[in-house]
This record gives structure tokens, sequence and C-alpha cells, in this order.
């Protein structure tokens, strides 16, 4: 009890490393880093469980052999004179504990690799070894063929791709090439006709695209906002012209209305939308 209360009263030293510019930012930073740490420490446990569990399953048939010969008398006392090494690493895989425990101090190198060589084992390992090298093995032939032959068909397309060091050496193609480049001047001329129809035609294909970009963006747009300027004017030119003819109408049956001249309406007209749209 007096142990435990001399570690924390000398753990009450931590407080006063807070102060010294050297140990604060560490603290600190330390503090701010546990929740991380503990996360780390969960998932290397997790994944030393699961390796742990299936090395159990793998050894503890092993393990079980080593240790009948580490008590193989009558007594059930170890032989340590005669199985001193049975009697040692029978226990490094005896349960899910010892497993995981062994595990654990492999990783940093504390462990014997003599440790891992159980009675059984090595026939067990070359079993698996074998069906696994058989399995892959069985199909080696036609796999390697197959490869050949992509290989091959590679070098058999149109192309001037040959391996080397027979790339260096020229080809019937290269000199077709060559015949072809010095041609006749017809030749010549046709061929920068055609890339001049082709260049025209693919410009008037990009002209139409874009005016039709744009025409689809103006009428998206007119949707959008709905009623524009020009609808508004349209509306106050359809409202003073129904106010003239309902003028007109009245003053045809006898009735006592204003005179006005359609020139000074519109006149008036005009000026009020200019000022409305200052």
């Amino acid at each position: 009890m007096s142990y435990a209360w001399t570690c924390f009263s000398f753990l009450k030293l931590v407080h006063i490393f807070s102060v010294n510019p050297h140990l604060g930012p560490l603290q600190i930073s330390l503090g701010r880093m546990i929740i991380d740490i503990i996360k780390f420490f969960f998932i290397y446990t997790l994944v030393l469980f699961a390796f742990g569990c299936g090395m159990n399953q793998l050894m503890w048939y092993y393990a079980d052999l080593e240790k009948k010969k580490c008590y193989h008398e009558s007594d059930e006392l170890p032989d340590f004179d005669n199985q001193e090494k049975a009697c040692s690493i029978w226990r490094r895989f005896a349960n899910l504990f010892e497993t995981s425990q062994s595990l654990f101090w492999a990783s940093f190198g504390m462990v014997d690799l003599m440790s891992f060589d159980l009675t059984g084992i090595k026939s067990f390992t070359r079993f698996w070894a074998l069906l696994m090298f058989g399995s892959y093995s069985e199909r080696s032939d036609t796999e390697w063929k197959f490869a050949r032959s992509h290989l091959w068909m590679s070098y058999f397309e149109d192309g001037d791709i040959v391996p080397s060091p027979f790339n260096m050496i020229p080809t019937n193609k290269t000199f077709q090439k060559l015949f072809k480049c010095g041609g006749s001047g017809r030749s010549t001329r046709s061929f920068i006709k055609k890339s001049r129809e082709k260049a025209l035609a693919r410009h008037d294909t990009i002209v139409r695209l874009l005016i039709r970009r744009y025409v689809t963006a103006e009428q998206r747009k007119r949707d959008e906002f709905g009623i524009t300027e020009d609808d508004v004017r349209e509306i106050r030119q359809d409202i003073s012209s129904f106010r003239f003819d309902l003028i007109d109408i009245l003053k045809k049956n006898g009735m006592c209305t204003p005179t006005l001249d359609k020139e000074e309406t519109n006149s008036q007209y005009l000026r009020i939308i200019n000022l409305s749209y200052i």
C-alpha cells in the first residue's frame, strides 16, 4: 500500500511540468492524444486477438503433442532432463491467451523461431505448400501459352512496334511511309484540300452548336425570369390603346368625354415609360 502511495505522490509532479516551457507543450499534446492512443491500442488488440484465434486453432493439436512428450512419465511430472524443448514450447500455444501473448512478443522479436518448431508441424506445412503449389502449377502451362500468345498478338497488330533490338532495323512499313511522304504534289494538294474541308465542316458544326446553345440558354433564362421589360411595355401599350378606344366609343355615343389627341397620348405614355425606367 505504501508503494502505491509513493508512486502517486511522485506523480503529482506532472502538474508542475505544465509550467516548464519544454515539458508543458509536450504534456498538453500528450493529453490531447490520449483518445487517439486508446483507439490505436484497441485496433492493435483486435488484430492481435484475431490472429491469436487463428493460430490457436491451428497450433493447439501440435502443442498437445509436445505436452504429451513432456509428461510422458507415469507420475505426470515434466521431464525437463530429456524433453526440455517440448516442456518449454508447448505452453506458448496451449490456449488462446498464451498464443496471443506469444504473438505479441514475437512482433518485437522477443520469441525464438524454434518455439514454432512443433511436433508434426513440418508435415502439416509441407502438405499445404504442396497443395497450393499443385493448384497453381496445374494450369501453369496454359497460362504461359496464353501470355505468350498475347505478347505475340501485340506485335502482329498494325504498327511498327517490334521487340528490341530489332526496332533499330527499318521495316517495310517504314519505307512505305517514306514513299508516301515523297509522293507527287497532286496527292499532297488533295490531302491539304481534304484537311481544309474537314476543318471547315468542323468549324460549321461548332458554330451551329454554339448558336443552339445560345438559343437554349436564352429560352431557359426567359422561362426562369418569366415577365421581362418588353412584356411590361407591351401591357402598358395595350392599356393605353384600350383607354383611347374606350374614350372614342363613349364620344360617339354622345357622352361627355375629354378631348384627347392620340399623338399626345402616345407622347405622354412614352414619357411615363422613360421616367419609370430611370
